[in-house]
């Protein structure tokens, strides 16, 4: 019954096609990891034609809301072999061509295939390539000039619409005028983060009796002594699991000479934990002399021994990878390691930790290209497999500033009621959300520029112990809202 349903489906929407000039087109040909013949994607189809088509459509194809009765763009027709499926995306113009490149650029559409599929039944693992570019009306020579910048925000614009349809978002910016620090971790400077963790003993804050007996020794014992007085925060709870993390995974590779693995795993943890992404921060907490300390040369060593045994340890190639300074090699080890955390499944132990990897790629992608779409496709899987990864979240909102401001604040707005009140970016969120609404008319928003300030300076004044603080670059727009609003008389 299912085949006789896609061809009606078809057959229906063929009048609207034909009114469309076709721009451009391209075959995309998805196939098996493992080529098992019982289990091949093109019997699959043969089998499920009508549950495969909308599967792939539903991860290819895009509508435009200003224009819902026009066919999608790009729009994929379904032609089976024998072991794979080719399929045709057709292009109706150069902005379904843009689109369509730009969620080819990383792993957002491998993912969402391999999400659709499995939703219909087919749950093996998938690679996707492309072939047979055929796109007539770019110059010769090449693809020549896309769109030009409202192209490209317009396609940005439904690529951070993603973070609602599909859990998107984009990455972080840059630091410096940016305001944005290149690293996401939800600690301050390495500067200001040494100093308190290498207090003495005499100096560690002075805690009741009951709280003393849980300052273990430990080389984190500094930083886990100035969370106790936090111990409600779901922040604090967090980074105090993470120097728990760290701690057990050091005295398992030191007390274990540098020649067992299991260590590996809780410092992983820990680092993720802690949001730290940018290789400098990695390398600080692992060998920092006011950090874990360890000896980097033996710690290599042992990751390098447990892959000869094991080439598929996937906590060891990710260790390995966060290491590496930001560029193409960073990456492509990076997506190494997704490759095999995909093809493994839910036993990998790092397929529940998917969302940072994906993370961790495109912020590196950012760095390395300053491309924002390649980097938006890999968070947008992040936020596939943790809808709610807080620092994703508030960096769809960030860039998506530049896209639309109606946007971006929805965005804020989505980031700050759904993560605790002491989070490291909420004081941000809410500057970002007074200059927002400051671009649009202050005088009908002066209730929310008021608010949203108040809640920042709030928001600021309670932060928790090395939370980065928010710089000038992203206070001082906000304060200048703030003072003008004031300066009017109140209708």
């Amino acid at each position: 019954m299912a085949e006789p349903v896609g061809q009606a489906g078809q057959a229906a929407a063929q009048p609207v096609m034909e009114m469309m000039a076709e721009w451009g087109r391209v075959y995309l040909r998805i196939t098996d990891v493992w080529t098992v013949r019982a289990l091949a994607i093109g019997a699959f189809y043969l089998a499920n034609r009508y549950l495969t088509m909308r599967a792939v459509r539903r991860a290819v194809e895009r509508r435009d809301p200003d224009n819902p009765d026009q066919p999608a763009d790009p729009q994929v027709g379904l032609e089976a072999e024998v072991d794979s499926l080719l399929v045709p995306v057709i292009f109706y113009s150069q902005l379904g061509y843009q689109y369509f490149t730009s969620i080819l650029n990383g792993p957002f559409l491998k993912a969402c295939l391999q999400t659709e599929l499995e939703k219909v039944g087919y749950k093996e693992p998938i690679d996707v390539s492309v072939e047979k570019w055929e796109l007539p009306n770019l110059p010769e020579g090449g693809a020549g000039p896309l769109m030009g910048m409202m192209g490209e925000e317009r396609v940005l614009g439904w690529l951070a619409e993603l973070q609602i349809s599909k859990k998107a978002s984009i990455p972080s910016t840059a630091a410096g005028d940016s305001g944005i620090p290149e690293d996401v971790s939800t600690v301050a400077s390495q500067e200001d983060v040494e100093e308190e963790a290498g207090m003495s003993q005499a100096e560690l804050p002075q805690q009741p009796p009951a709280q003393q007996a849980e300052l273990q020794e430990g080389p984190l014992k500094g930083l886990r002594a100035r969370l106790l007085q936090h111990k409600d925060s779901p922040t604090a709870q967090t980074w105090h699991k993470a120097y728990s993390c760290l701690e057990r995974g050091e005295a398992l590779v030191t007390r274990g000479g540098y020649k067992q693995g299991e260590g590996v795993g809780h410092l992983l943890e820990g680092v993720m934990l802690l949001e730290s992404v940018e290789p400098d921060s990695v390398n600080t907490v692992l060998y920092g002399q006011s950090w874990l300390h360890l000896d980097k040369p033996k710690f290599n060593q042992l990751t390098s021994t447990q892959l000869q045994a094991n080439p598929d340890s996937t906590p060891c190639l990710l260790m390995q990878a966060l290491q590496l300074p930001n560029g193409h090699s960073r990456q492509q080890a990076i997506n190494h390691v997704i490759d095999i955390v995909l093809q493994h499944g839910e036993t990998d132990p790092m397929y529940k930790h998917l969302a940072y990897i994906y993370w961790a790629l495109g912020f590196t992608i950012w760095q390395t290209t300053r491309q924002p779409a390649p980097a938006l496709s890999a968070c947008a899987s992040a936020l596939m497999h943790k809808s709610d990864h807080l620092t994703t979240l508030f960096f769809t909102a960030w860039c998506s500033r530049d896209v639309s401001v109606p946007q971006a604040i929805r965005q804020f707005h989505h980031y700050i009621h759904t993560a605790p009140t002491d989070h490291v970016w909420v004081p941000r969120a809410h500057y970002c959300l007074v200059t927002l609404y400051g671009q649009q008319d202050p005088s009908v928003h002066r209730d929310r520029i008021l608010h949203h300030y108040n809640m920042a300076q709030q928001a600021e004044g309670n932060r928790l112990p090395w939370s980065v603080p928010v710089p000038s670059v992203v206070t001082d727009p906000a304060r200048r809202v703030y003072e003008q609003v004031l300066a009017q008389p109140h209708k």
